[in-house]
């Protein structure tokens, strides 16, 4: 076996930065409901969209006693053909003391998916590890990949935040130049310079908060010239509308809040006087110019929206679609599930889908179909995975404890 990578190994744990195969007879074991350890991951493997996502359930003996809370707890590896949503493989990571794995729900957590790059998944579970896309089984851990790296200061105990993605996975010592590793050999490079042999395509993993009522949600939305926003109903837009703030934006970002629906707008964008609004024709006018919104026009159609924004990937941006172009609208009162529409980027609706999530928490767009992850209504906020086909609307979805 080549010195720090291990292949093969069919349950295997990644504890303070070291794996190890688990022992054999164990006793029956009682397994709690899988959840979610994000973010989740969406990528393509010889052609086929797969999603991957980290799941954790509580692990004790049958023989305990009921009622006795669970010592330990299983953090698996879960990949999924998409648009089916079909499991391809679950693989056991890691069974640790319960309440070892950070289990803090927000986008900075430490544990969870780091990328995938040439079929290898990256992660860190309390160290880093690297683990194959196609089947989920160990390819290395930090003690192989620092063994392999000698020259690589502090590479055998790195922490979280010195790892990075840019070509590939980047390791910044302190105090010292960044490394590049490759996922295909774990030999690391300086990153200071250009790789010596091509990098094949990385793969972030999603974007992941606990969702709310205006999470992965903008209020405007741009085509080149064309302009699409969603203010509450009692606004009324005047041309030429001047811009308010950086970044251009038309409309307040502040969403309005409950209890208040909103229109959709359109217009055009185009460049004119910057000076203040109502600046009289014949005083000198030494503004310059700057972004105006004319030929705005409310589309009723599209009315009486609540909490709704262009659905986002958790970027400052709304997602734009192709044939035909457009964008998405994500509306609907909390506690309920949402509503998702599509429009074309005249404004004009294309289809509206209900959907069985209450708090979207990642979003994962491409290019035939959308993946969300998402919770659903109370009280029991079931966490759960949506597909959604844009050509018609169409929604696949399946929950982290579906059988198989």
């Amino acid at each position: 076996m080549t010195a720090g990578i291990y292949v093969g190994l069919l349950t295997t744990a990644l504890v303070g930065g070291a794996m190890y195969a688990a022992f054999e007879g164990t006793p029956p074991q009682r397994l709690g409901p899988r959840r979610l350890l994000p973010p989740p991951l969406r990528t393509s493997l010889d052609g086929q969209d797969t999603l991957f996502l980290l799941t954790r359930r509580s692990e004790q003996d049958a023989t305990d006693a009921p009622g006795q809370p669970a010592p330990r707890e299983q953090v698996e590896l879960h990949a999924l053909a998409l648009p089916d949503l079909v499991t391809r493989f679950v693989a056991h990571l890691v069974t640790v003391d319960r309440g070892r794995i950070d289990s803090r729900g927000s986008h900075d957590m430490r544990d969870g998916l780091i990328g995938e790059q040439a079929a290898t998944i990256w992660l860190w579970l309390d160290g880093l590890g690297a683990v194959s896309a196609l089947d989920g089984k160990l390819l290395a851990d930090q003690a192989g990949i620092a063994g392999r790296n000698a020259a690589v200061p502090g590479l055998a105990s790195p922490v979280r935040g010195q790892l990075r993605l840019a070509d590939a996975l980047v390791f910044d010592p302190r105090g010292g130049p960044p490394w590049r590793i490759d996922p295909r050999d774990f030999v690391a490079s300086p990153a200071a310079a250009p790789s010596s042999r091509s990098l094949p395509a990385l793969t972030a993993p999603a974007a992941f908060g606990p969702g709310g009522p205006t999470a992965f949600r903008v209020l405007e939305a741009r085509f080149g010239e064309g302009w699409l926003g969603l203010p509450s109903s009692g606004l009324s837009l005047e041309a030429p509308v001047p811009a308010r703030g950086p970044g251009t934006r038309f409309l307040s970002p502040t969403a309005p809040g409950v209890g208040v629906t909103q229109q959709l707008w359109r217009g055009a964008v185009r460049m004119g006087s910057a000076a203040p609004p109502g600046w009289p024709a014949h005083f000198p006018d030494r503004f310059g110019q700057a972004e105006r919104l004319v030929d705005v026009a409310r589309l009723p159609a599209v009315a009486g929206l609540t909490l709704a924004g262009f659905l986002t990937a958790g970027t400052e941006a709304p997602i734009l679609l192709t044939d035909p172009p457009g964008v998405l609208v994500l509306e609907g009162m909390p506690g309920r599930g949402l509503t998702l529409l599509r429009l074309d980027a005249a404004g004009a609706l294309l289809w509206r889908a209900g959907l069985p999530v209450a708090r979207v928490t990642s979003v994962m767009p491409g290019a035939r179909h959308l993946v969300l992850a998402g919770l659903g209504p109370p009280p029991h906020e079931a966490e759960t995975l949506v597909v959604v086909t844009l050509a018609d609307g169409g929604v696949t979805l399946a929950g982290l404890n579906t059988p198989g």
